[in-house]
C-alpha cells in the first residue's frame, strides 16, 4: 500500500515538474484551439505529451535491455516470449508424430515411443 502512494507520488511529481518545464520554456502568443484558450491548460497538455513520448522510448529501452525486441512497431507488440514457447511445443508434437511415422513405417521400435515421452 505504501509502495503504490510512494509510486502515484513520484509520478505527480514528474508531471509537476514537467509542468513546470513547460512553463519555463514559455507561451506561444496564439494557443492552439487544443488548449481552450488556457494557458495552464496547455502546459498540461505539453507535459503530458513530452512525458508519453518519453515513456514510450524508456519502456521499448528497458524492454530491448531485458532481450525482448518488438516483433512490429505500428502498434509496439512483444510477442517473443509466447511465440518461442509455442514453437517448442509445435516442435516436440512434430518429434512425436515423427516418431509414430517411424514405427509405423518399420523404422522404430514400439519401444522407442515410450522412452521419447
Amino acid at each position: 500500500m505504501v509502495e503504490k502512494i510512494l509510486k502515484a507520488g513520484l509520478l505527480g511529481l514528474v508531471l509537476a515538474v514537467a509542468i513546470y518545464a513547460s512553463a519555463k520554456a514559455g507561451t506561444p502568443k496564439e494557443l492552439p484551439g487544443i488548449a481552450m484558450g488556457w494557458k495552464l491548460l496547455f502546459h498540461v497538455e505539453r507535459a503530458g505529451a513530452l512525458l508519453g513520448a518519453i515513456g514510450v522510448v524508456v519502456l521499448i529501452g528497458w524492454r530491448a535491455l531485458a532481450g525482448e525486441f518488438p516483433i512490429k512497431f505500428g502498434n509496439v507488440e512483444y510477442a517473443v516470449k509466447d511465440a518461442a514457447a509455442d514453437a517448442r511445443q509445435a516442435t516436440a508434437a512434430q518429434e512425436q508424430r515423427i516418431r509414430v511415422l517411424e514405427v509405423l513405417a518399420g523404422i522404430r521400435d514400439v519401444e522407442d515411443l515410450d522412452d521419447a515421452s
